[in-house]
């Protein structure tokens, strides 16, 4: 589909949306989410169709430049958590959420083939992605500026998100040790009541 045709079926999907829900909540065309038909703030209707074309160019794109046994692009939640079973569609849900939060900058983003095995070499990737058939498809290899959640950020976006991680997980460790120490002197305190022993 052309630009121009993909701009017109967006376009009669919104107005569609504005006849029957006009004034309702409604489910946001081909992606998802929810908005409200015929809002007088057209800023945000503009932008949720550019969302939408943009979608829809990254799914066209995708066809011709992902890997044919694992199409199509999935643009909505909905799609995405479908293909969470494990395996290359596992791998292609993540990548799609990952490109939708580039605001699906096909050209900005990794390519799928570069992202999987970035994610094969990724720390932050659970262990049961990296079963030995998809190591073998997919050879590991670190992809700069992917980090938790497996989403990828251009380097300074990346370094700001990885010094706030660090920060978020020193936090937790430290959390976490109080409340073993809080753990520990309650067990120790019940102990010492059992034995006779009168704290001081």
């Amino acid at each position: 589909m052309s630009n121009d045709a993909i701009a017109r079926e967006v376009d009669r999907l919104f107005e569609e949306d504005r006849k029957k829900y006009y004034g309702e909540r409604s489910t946001i065309p081909i992606v998802c989410g929810s908005y409200v038909p015929g809002q007088e703030n057209r800023g945000v209707i503009r932008s949720l169709k550019k969302k939408v074309r943009a979608a829809l160019l990254a799914r066209e794109w995708f066809a011709d430049n992902g890997p044919p046994d694992i199409q199509p692009l999935p643009l909505s939640y909905g799609e995405r958590e479908a293909l969470k079973g494990g395996g290359a569609p596992h791998i292609l849900a993540w990548y799609a959420r990952s490109l939708e939060s580039r605001k699906y900058d096909v050209l900005e983003h990794p390519l799928f083939d570069d992202y999987a095995r970035g994610v094969m070499a990724s720390e932050h990737a659970p262990d049961f992605i990296k079963k030995e058939h998809l190591l073998k498809r997919f050879p590991p290899r670190v992809l700069p500026g992917l980090g938790p959640g497996l989403y990828w950020q251009m380097p300074e976006e990346h370094a700001r998100t990885m010094e706030s991680w660090r920060r978020t997980m020193e936090s937790l460790r430290r959390c976490r040790e109080r409340r073993e120490d809080r753990i520990r002197a309650a067990i120790a305190a019940r102990d010492a009541g059992r034995n006779g022993v009168v704290a001081r």
